[in-house]
C-alpha cells in the first residue's frame, strides 16, 4: 500500500476535506429527518423526548469515539512511516472491538439506562419517550461503532471519498425508513429510533465493500496481517490501547461537558428542551463540517508526524486552519441568517418556534468561537498526543462547569449559553499549551 500522503498545498488539502466535510455534513441528516419526523407528525412532547434520548444516546456514540480518532491517528503515522501492515492491522483491530462494545452495551441496556435517567432531570413522561428513542437506536449501535472505525480508517488513509460513500448509504436509508415506520406504520419515536438503527447496519455493511475494494485495489492484503500473532501483538496492543484509554477519558470529560449543558436546558422545561435540540442540530452539523478541516490535519500531521518532518508538519497545521476559520465565520452567519427557516421546517409549535428564534445568536456563535478547539483535536489525534489531549479535557470541562455556576444565577438561561460558549474557548486554549511538546519530538525545523 502506498503512502497516503496528499501534497500539501491549497488546493489538495481543500480536495481532501471536501468530501470529508460532505460525510460529516451528511451524518447528522440523521437527526435532523428524525426531529422532523417526529416535530410535525409526533407532536412537542415526543420532539423533546427524542432532545433528551439523543442526548443520552451520544454518551455511547461519543464515549467509545476513540474508535475513529485512534484508528486514524494510527493509521495515518503508520503510513508516513511506510508500515503497509501496520496500516491494515489497524482497522482489522478496531472493528471488532467497536462490535464487542456495542453488543456490550446493547446487552446491558436495561441496568445502564436507569443510571442515565438517574443523573438527567426531566419529567417521568419524557423519560418514558427518551428510553422508548434509545431502546430502538441501541439495535445498530454495534454497526455504528464498526462504522466509526472505517470513518477514522479512511480518513487516515486520506481517502475520504470512501467515507463520504458510506455516509451517503446510511443517511439514504434512514430518509426512507423512518418516514416509512412514522407516518405509514405510525411506529412513533420507536420508528424512529429503529429506521436509525436499521440505517447504520446499512452503512457498515457498506463500509466493510469499501475497505475489502480498498485492500484489493492496492495489492490485497500484505502477508502475515491476517494472524492471530499480528492482531494480537503485545507492542501494537498497547499502543492501541493507551491511545484508546486516554482518549476515551477524554472523551468522557466532552461527553459530561455537552450533557451538562443539555442537563441545563433540561430543567428549563419541555418547551426550553425543545428548542435547545433545534440549536444543538444546527451547531452538531457545524461542527461536522468544520471537522473536515480537522480530520484532514490528522492525516497530514500523523503523517509528517510518523515520518518526523517538522516542515511538513507546519504547513499542514497552516493549511487546514486557516480554511477552518473560513468556513467558520461563513457557517455562523449562515446560522444566523438562514435558521428561523429552518426552525419553522422543523417544529410546526409557534412557543417552540419563538424560543428557537430567542437563542438562536448564541447558536451561531458556536462555530466561530469553537472552530480552534476542532483544528487543535485533529492535530493532536493525528500524533496520538492522547495524555495531552486527555488532561485538557479534564481542565476544560472543570472551567465550564465553574462558568456555569458563576453566570447562570445572573443571566438566567442565557447564561446557560454563555457557559457553553467559554467551554468551547476552553477546550482550545488548555490544549494549545502543549503544542511545544509536539514541536520537540518533531526535532528543529
Amino acid at each position: 500500500m502506498s503512502s497516503p500522503s496528499i501534497p500539501l498545498t491549497a488546493r489538495a488539502v481543500f480536495g481532501q476535506s471536501w468530501p470529508i466535510m460532505l460525510a460529516n455534513a451528511a451524518a447528522p441528516v440523521v437527526g435532523l429527518v428524525d426531529t422532523f419526523v417526529v416535530g410535525r407528525f409526533v407532536g412537542t412532547q415526543a420532539l423533546a423526548g427524542i432532545g433528551l434520548g439523543a442526548v443520552i444516546y451520544g454518551i455511547v456514540y461519543w464515549g467509545f469515539g476513540f474508535l475513529r480518532m485512534s484508528t486514524a491517528g494510527l493509521a495515518a503515522q503508520d503510513a508516513g512511516a511506510g508500515d503497509i501492515a501496520g496500516v491494515q492491522g489497524h482497522i482489522l483491530r478496531a472493528i471488532p472491538l467497536g462490535l464487542l462494545i456495542g453488543t456490550l452495551v446493547f446487552a446491558l441496556q436495561m441496568l445502564l439506562l436507569p443510571t442515565a435517567f438517574a443523573i438527567f432531570t426531566a419529567s417521568p413522561a419524557l423519560e418514558g419517550e427518551a428510553a422508548t428513542y434509545i431502546q430502538a437506536r441501541l439495535w445498530g449501535l454495534p454497526a455504528t461503532l464498526g462504522t466509526i472505525a472505517l470513518m477514522g480508517w479512511f480518513v487516515g488513509i486520506s481517502r475520504a471519498g470512501l467515507a463520504l460513500q458510506l455516509q451517503l448509504v446510511l443517511n439514504l436509508v434512514n430518509i426512507i425508513l423512518s418516514p416509512l415506520f412514522v407516518i405509514w406504520l405510525g411506529a412513533g419515536l420507536y420508528g424512529v429510533g429503529l429506521a436509525s438503527a436499521l440505517a447504520e447496519w446499512a452503512g457498515f455493511a457498506m463500509g466493510l465493500m469499501l475497505m475489502r475494494r480498498e485492500f484489493t485495489r492496492r495489492g490485497g492484503l500484505q502477508p502475515g496481517v491476517v494472524t492471530r500473532a499480528n492482531l494480537l501483538n503485545p507492542t501494537q496492543l498497547r499502543r492501541l490501547g493507551v491511545a484508546n484509554s486516554n482518549i476515551f477519558v477524554r472523551t468522557i470529560t466532552l461527553t459530561i461537558g455537552f450533557n451538562f449543558f443539555g442537563n441545563a436546558a433540561a430543567t428549563e422545561g419541555s418547551l426550553f428542551m425543545a428548542a435547545n435540540h433545534i440549536h444543538l442540530q444546527l451547531i452538531t452539523m457545524s461542527a461536522l463540517v468544520l471537522d473536515a478541516f480537522a480530520h484532514t490535519a490528522e492525516a497530514v500531521t500523523g503523517a509528517a508526524y510518523g515520518a518526523k518532518d517538522r516542515m511538513r508538519f507546519n504547513r499542514a497545521v497552516m493549511l487546514t486552519t486557516r480554511f477552518s476559520a473560513l468556513f467558520a465565520f461563513i457557517i455562523g452567519g449562515l446560522i444566523f441568517l438562514g435558521g428561523p427557516f429552518l426552525i419553522d421546517a422543523l417544529s410546526a409549535d409557534p412557543a417552540v418556534r419563538e424560543m428557537a428564534r430567542t437563542y438562536l445568536p448564541y447558536a451561531a456563535l458556536a462555530p466561530i468561537i469553537g472552530f480552534a478547539a476542532y483544528q487543535i483535536d485533529g492535530i493532536f489525534i493525528g500524533t496520538t498526543r492522547t495524555a495531552e489531549m486527555r488532561n485538557a479535557g479534564i481542565a476544560s470541562v472543570a472551567i465550564y462547569i465553574a462558568a456555569h455556576f458563576a453566570i447562570v444565577p445572573h443571566f438566567g438561561a442565557a447564561g446557560i449559553w454563555i457557559a457553553f460558549l467559554i467551554y468551547y474557548a476552553a477546550r482550545a486554549m488548555t490544549l494549545a499549551v502543549y503544542i511545544p511538546r509536539i514541536l520537540r519530538h518533531l526535532g528543529p525545523s
